[in-house]
């Protein structure tokens, strides 16, 4: 089906249709760090935003995209803007207005950022891609309305392959689109109808750590997988309620486990599968309380698997979901569980102890300064006196703990 109009409106987006110690330490660590698939803790953690136009605030946002320094870009549709956020969710700023010229914006929907922190925007109504640093200034893009290739009709979506290609969701041609970096065409599949690699409005799509790309069928409510060429691997879902089941879901991404986490939108809830398709839980119900969503349009993951919903109007904010950030006293636990003596030990707690006693008086920045020790002498150890991977993991738990002393 072609959409109504060539012109994203809101009613696209808010209307419903139908040795024993390392191994028990490195148990540890995974279970606590890594996202095991069971993630029984998992669950809401925040929100921000909330309806408006001002610096924080959103008009239907629905996107999201995280650089390597944790910073938060959102696609801010209707302000025709993109909004930066830093690691603690707080505004940092934005840019983009409406109009057509190089660096404005038209109900801008999908964003994705490359290894280099180069930001794609779909932008949407000028029905074209747009390349941004992340300070918002241009510099590259390629589009125009048509049929033809490298040209778009309502391109909802686009994301980054794990081969570096930009992939796009040309959502009223009913096909994907992949561009190399440069916005060169490369190739193209899918047309309109319900057989097997066939489209009705692709609003959303994730390409998969192994190369695989899943597409948010959204009016034939399924999700289809294809390998990183367009070729048909298998599809999951039908018109429903059931678990497994959807109603015209808008938004798709995976996890660095290869969960697949589907914005099931006009359901009110997020529903997660493996790569198989094989339903695995889901959360959500319709509302304006913390976990419920009166349109989920996006949802995306960070570099710690946490899950991020953006919901469209009247809601108009984001909300995070995961498991609880580790804390001082977990990363004390952790490295007492390496068993480790001597200077090595001695070492490693006392910058524990003067983070500890830092943070007891108030002293954020001091127990920060020390954690950073800390990672450091783990990393200079890793291979050596520690366990390469649980050094590692070490150190990702020990710059979790100082993110949220940061964001306290």
């Amino acid at each position: 089906m072609a959409l109504a109009s060539t012109t994203i409106q809101a009613s696209h987006l808010t209307r419903r249709l139908p040795a024993s110690v390392l191994a028990a330490t490195l148990a540890f660590l995974v279970a606590l760090l890594l996202a095991a698939p069971a993630r029984a803790d998992f669950g809401f953690v925040t929100i921000w935003g909330g309806p408006g136009s001002g610096p924080g605030q959103f008009e239907t946002p629905t996107d999201i995209v995280f650089d390597s320094l944790g910073q938060a870009y959102v696609t801010d549709t209707f302000n025709n803007r993109v909004q930066r956020f830093d690691a603690c969710h707080e505004y940092v700023g934005e840019w983009g207005t409406l109009g057509i010229g190089e660096g404005q914006l038209n109900a801008p929907l999908g964003i994705a950022v490359d290894d280099q922190d180069r930001l794609y925007v779909a932008d949407t109504n000028n029905n074209r891609i747009q390349v941004f640093d992340p300070s918002g200034q241009v510099i590259g893009g390629w589009g125009g309305f048509g049929v033809g290739p490298g040209q778009f009709r309502l391109p909802f979506d686009v994301a980054i392959g794990a081969d570096g290609n930009v992939y796009v969701a040309d959502t009223d041609n009913n096909r994907v689109q992949v561009f190399d970096p440069s916005g060169a065409f490369l190739f193209a599949w899918g047309r309109f109808g319900s057989g097997n690699g066939q489209f009705d409005a692709p609003f959303a799509l994730a390409p998969a750590p192994d190369g695989s790309v899943y597409v948010a069928d959204t009016f034939n409510n399924r999700v289809q997988e294809f390998n990183s060429a367009g070729a048909f691997v298998r599809k999951w879902g039908g018109f429903g309620q059931d678990d497994g089941k959807f109603r015209s879901p808008r938004g798709i991404a995976v996890d660095s486990n290869g969960e697949i986490y589907v914005a099931d939108t006009n359901n009110g809830r997020v529903q997660v599968f493996d790569s198989t398709g094989a339903f695995v839980r889901k959360w959500g119900s319709f509302g304006t309380e913390p976990g419920q969503f009166e349109f989920a349009a996006g949802v995306a993951t960070d570099p710690r698997d946490d899950v991020y919903v953006a919901e469209t109007y009247p809601n108009s904010r984001i909300q995070q979901f995961g498991e609880p950030q580790p804390t001082l006293a977990d990363l004390s636990k952790s490295v007492a569980a390496l068993g480790l003596s001597g200077g090595t030990a001695n070492s490693l707690n006392a910058k524990l102890r003067a983070a500890e006693d830092a943070l007891a008086r108030g002293q954020e920045n001091a127990a920060r300064n020390n954690l950073a020790a800390l990672a450091s002498q783990l990393e200079a150890q890793s291979g050596k006196g520690i366990d390469a991977e649980a050094a590692a993991a070490l150190v990702a738990m020990t710059e979790q703990v100082s993110t949220a002393l940061a964001c306290q």
